[in-house]
């Protein structure tokens, strides 16, 4: 494969990867510009993710009925429009509205470029491609906190999202030059606009109806209505949603996929790698709320979970053919509990972040790195292997969506720490598909599955 043709496709989707794993260290700063609470604060991951999860199969499909260079191109500017807005924005307001515009622009950028990869690349190649392309979002959790902490140590938070500027202009110079100028993939079928709008928009309404959640006042109180109701509007939707997908054809959600069995349960998986996503987020947060450390400074406190993701990912991957998913998987939901609750019980201090912060990182290792989309590989049906790597990214925004409103919420009721332990615990039931994936590492062997 064209190696100037990977790079650039690397670039782009590494430039969306680190908006998500720099807002760590901005959110402390933003929020202390601003005087923020972290309710507020968490619609800064809320918007972003939400803005994804309906650009991201929008884009995919205007991909396939235009073309892969010039939704690519509308992609990348999209997110850099909303990271110009983001630098220039007046209060907290405006910096969500353009987090949103950064999220939708960001949806169209991994799912072309891997339709890009499945076009060009020889099939010998494809995956390990797309494992390269995959393994971008690691990396972005690996310099993407230290890169934040050095901007913020020399420089206003606002140059954390200007960087975006120059490199968005470099990626679309690279991808009008390298990305082929290919006719559309695919102009049968109707796009799924009734599925997107009930899953899409009952997401909408589960996340604004927890972000209003006041843990001080009575649960099923009047001032409470405003968490009841779009609750119980955003419930309405989401179950309406398996009637709507069973009727489309071409789902964003495919019934075959969510219903029971080993892909049900790594999607629950990757709706709790969404949680340790947000735990990360929020943790330099933690460090300026009760250590009374600069922005900065907290996001150095980072730097050993990065090594822990670091060392841990490797071996991950190293260890899946030899012992299988299924004890990485229970490790890592294990890890990701204790650190939490560690977080929860244990005073606030720098050795802290350098004892459990070790420890975070090898659970997200485990959760977010190789395992999860291994185990899809091998066990979902090879007609629908990219849809359900599609569903297992979803499953993550979702995870981002219900924490982040959450621990909002929590937070500016009983304390970040408070909303930490809770997280722990909602990461103990993660147990139950954990331990419910095959103990044996062998591939199904189904007739949908060969080939």
């Amino acid at each position: 494969m064209n190696s100037r043709l990977l790079f650039t496709l690397f670039l782009g989707v590494l430039l969306a990867a680190l908006d998500i794993a720099v807002l760590g260290p901005a959110l402390p700063a933003i929020r202390l510009e601003f005087g923020a609470g972290s309710r507020d604060a968490s619609w800064l991951i809320t918007a972003y993710v939400l803005a994804n999860l309906f650009g991201t199969p929008l884009l995919g499909r205007l991909s396939d009925r235009i073309g892969r260079r010039p939704i690519y191109l509308l992609s990348i500017g999209i997110f850099g429009f909303g990271s110009l807005g983001v630098v220039l924005a007046p209060d907290l307001a405006w910096i969500t509205i353009f987090r949103a515009f950064q999220g939708f622009g960001s949806g169209g950028i991994f799912p072309v470029a891997t339709a890009v990869i499945g076009e060009v690349a020889p099939v010998e190649q494809r995956g390990r491609t797309l494992g390269l392309l995959g393994a971008t979002f690691g990396l972005a959790f690996l310099i993407g906190p230290p890169l934040g902490g050095m901007v913020l140590a020399f420089a206003d938070w606002r140059w954390i999202f200007g960087i975006n500027l120059p490199l968005g202009l470099l990626v679309m110079g690279l991808a009008w030059k390298q990305i082929p100028a290919s006719t559309p993939g695919s102009t049968s079928g109707s796009f799924d606009w009734p599925g997107l709008v009930s899953f899409g928009g009952g997401l909408v309404m589960a996340a604004l109806g927890l972000s209003n959640l006041d843990p001080s006042s009575p649960l099923f109180g009047f001032e409470q209505v405003r968490v009841w109701l779009p609750l119980a509007a955003g419930a309405v939707l989401l179950g309406i949603t398996p009637w709507v997908e069973h009727r489309a054809r071409d789902p964003i959600l495919p019934p075959s996929l969510i219903g029971p069995g080993i892909l049900r349960n790594v999607l629950w998986l990757g709706l709790g790698a969404g949680i340790g996503e947000v735990g990360v987020m929020v943790l330099p947060d933690l460090a300026v709320q009760t250590l009374g450390v600069s922005p900065a400074k907290a996001s150095l406190y980072l730097v050993p979970l990065v090594l822990g993701l670091t060392l841990a990912a490797p071996i991950t991957g190293r260890l899946l053919d030899r012992i299988g998913a299924r004890p990485i998987v229970a490790t890592g939901v294990a890890l990701q509990a204790i650190s939490f609750g560690a977080f929860h019980w244990i005073p606030t201090s720098p050795a802290l972040y350098f004892v459990v912060g070790p420890l975070f990182g090898a659970a997200l290792a485990c959760l977010l790195a190789s395992p999860l989309r291994w185990l899809l590989l091998r066990h979902a049906p090879v007609d629908q292997r990219t849809a359900s790597q599609a569903l297992l990214s979803l499953s993550h925004s979702v995870g981002q969506i219900a924490t982040a409103a959450i621990l909002g919420a929590l937070a500016s009721g009983s304390g970040l720490r408070f909303a930490l332990g809770i997280a722990g615990i909602a990461s103990l039931f993660l147990f139950v598909p954990a331990l419910a994936i095959p103990s044996s590492h062998t591939r199904r062997t189904s007739p949908q599955t060969k080939g």
